[in-house]
């Protein structure tokens, strides 16, 4: 059985996500593709605005659940530019898998993917033909189209998680029990 290797560029993904109105599962995405391979190993690169952002650290541990190899570097106002990052996993990792798929849109990657083609390796290539730089698509074997797979895909649910407002709720108590209170004391006036 062959093995698959992912390399998925989260805020490219991100990027998709955006311009299709959809928001992609990444637990979708690494129990779906895999199938019919032995999956090698499934790198996220995700980009960090604050280490100290309880949701972003969320996210990341997410991601390592669900079995990503997740690579971050923090970012302040710059384009993440995972290029470097995932050419390097791509041709390191090389040796231990036969196919890659690949969720980026940079041309930036054609040296590395021309170089492990050259070893006998496929690779396909995962996006939106609109992100996606057009020597890129031609230098891979096979272009997957995401508005293909929203079906496959798509988060349930949309995008943030929505918590009930519950202020007014615990206003109502507060002074249910202010109220009490003073009645037990002899407080309440006539």
């Amino acid at each position: 059985m062959d093995r698959l290797a992912l390399f998925i560029d989260g805020s490219f993904v991100y990027n998709c996500a955006k311009r299709m109105g959809w928001n992609v599962d990444h637990r979708k995405v690494i129990e779906h593709f895999p199938k019919g391979y032995s999956l090698y190993n499934a790198f996220y690169y995700a980009p960090i605005t604050d280490w100290n952002d309880e949701r972003q650290q969320k996210f990341l541990d997410a991601l390592i659940f669900m079995g990503y190899s997740v690579r971050s570097r923090e970012v302040r106002g710059e384009a993440p530019n995972f290029e470097a990052h995932i050419s390097t996993d791509m041709l390191l990792s090389a040796p231990r898998w036969d196919v890659a798929l690949v969720a980026s849109g940079s041309a930036q990657l054609v040296p590395a993917v021309e170089a492990v083609r050259t070893m006998g390796h496929e690779v396909h290539l995962m996006g939106i033909p609109e992100l996606t730089d057009l020597d890129l698509r031609s230098a891979t074997d096979r272009f997957i189209d995401l508005r293909d797979y929203r079906e496959l895909l798509e988060r349930e649910g949309g995008g943030r998680r929505v918590y009930p407002d519950v202020t007014q709720e615990l206003q109502r108590e507060e002074s249910s029990f202010d109220h009490e209170g003073s009645q037990e004391n002899g407080l309440e006036e006539d």
